[in-house]
C-alpha cells in the first residue's frame, strides 16, 4: 500500500495539466466551421465560449463486466512455446496511443484498441491464466458555456481486465481501453477525445518473484469553438491487482503541483501532438 500511495503522489505531481494552453484558434480551426457557426459566434460569444471553471469529470458509475464483454488477445490464443520470459519485466504488446472521439462521434471499431501489461517475451498468451472478472468505471464529462448551459456531456467507461499469472507468478494487466457511451456536443463546437499509455508508465510495483503490473492510462480532450480551442488531461493508474485511480485532473489538485519542466520524466505525459492521434 506504502508503493501505491507514493506513486499515485508522484504521479499527480508531475501530471497535472492547467488551462494555460488554451489558446485562440487559428485559421486551419476556423475553417473547420460553417458559415452559419462563424456568424453565430460572432453575434453571441458567450454562447460559443466554454467556461473553465464549469467543466468536471465525474465518476458516476462501479460495475463488474461479463468475460465475453471484453475482447482481447486472450481469444487468440498461439500455439508456439514461450522460450524465454521474464515475469518482472513488464510491457505493453497493445496499442499505445488511439483515437476515442473525433470530431463529436466516437471513432469506429474503438472495441479493438486496448493496452496490455504483461511479461516481456511472452508469445502465448494461454501461459496467461486465472484472470479476474473484468472491471468498469464510468466517468461523466460536462462543461458549459458562459451562459450556464451545458454544451458538452459525454460518459465513457474504463475498462480492464486484471489479476492474470504466469505460470502462477504474479499479477497483469489486459484489455485495458476506455469506451465512449454517450456523446452529446452542442451545435458549434468539436470535441476530441484520445487515448494513451506511455511506455515509461508501464512497470514492476511487486517484487520480482512477485510482479504486480501497473500502468497510467492518459485522456487527452479538445474542445473547439470559433472563439476558443482548450485541452487538458486526466491519469488513471491501473494495478495488475485489480485497483484503479484517477491521479491527474486539470480540475482539482489534491496536492500542490510543481512545475512540469523541472521533471524529465513527466514529459513524456504531457505531450500536446494532438493531430498524431486523428
Amino acid at each position: 500500500m506504502k508503493t501505491l500511495t507514493k506513486i499515485l503522489i508522484v504521479s499527480l505531481l508531475v501530471s497535472l495539466p492547467n488551462f494555460s494552453k488554451a489558446q485562440s484558434p487559428d485559421t486551419q480551426i476556423q475553417s473547420r466551421f460553417s458559415d452559419a457557426e462563424r456568424k453565430a459566434a460572432t453575434e453571441d460569444p458567450k454562447s460559443y465560449l466554454i467556461d473553465p471553471a464549469s467543466i468536471r469529470i465525474i465518476k458516476i458509475k462501479e460495475e463488474k463486466l461479463e468475460r465475453h464483454s471484453i475482447q482481447t488477445t486472450l481469444d487468440d490464443f498461439m500455439t508456439k512455446e514461450d522460450e524465454l520470459v521474464f515475469i518482472d519485466k513488464i510491457i505493453n504488446t497493445a496499442a499505445k496511443i488511439w483515437g476515442l472521439i473525433k470530431n463529436n462521434a466516437p471513432v469506429m471499431n474503438i472495441t479493438t484498441k486496448y493496452a496490455t501489461a504483461v511479461p516481456k517475451g511472452l508469445i502465448s498468451w494461454i501461459n496467461l491464466s486465472n484472470w479476474k472478472t473484468p472491471r468498469a468505471y464510468t466517468y461523466a464529462f460536462n462543461a458549459n458555456n458562459f451562459y450556464g448551459t451545458e454544451v458538452i456531456h459525454v460518459q465513457y467507461k474504463v475498462i480492464y481486465m486484471y489479476g492474470g499469472n504466469y505460470k502462477g507468478k504474479g499479477q497483469y494487466l489486459t484489455g485495458v481501453t476506455i469506451v465512449p457511451e454517450i456523446v452529446n456536443v452542442a451545435w458549434a463546437y468539436r470535441f476530441n477525445l484520445n487515448a494513451e499509455v506511455p511506455d515509461s508508465t508501464v512497470i514492476n510495483v511487486g517484487s520480482s518473484d512477485n510482479p504486480i503490473a501497473a500502468m497510467q492510462l492518459k485522456i487527452s480532450w479538445t474542445i473547439e469553438s470559433m472563439i476558443k480551442a482548450s485541452q487538458g488531461t486526466s491519469i488513471y493508474y491501473i494495478q495488475g491487482d485489480g485497483q484503479m485511480q484517477q491521479i491527474a485532473s486539470p480540475f482539482k489538485a489534491e496536492v500542490e503541483p510543481i512545475k512540469i519542466e523541472d521533471v524529465q520524466s513527466a514529459k513524456v505525459l504531457m505531450t500536446d501532438d494532438i493531430n498524431k492521434i486523428f
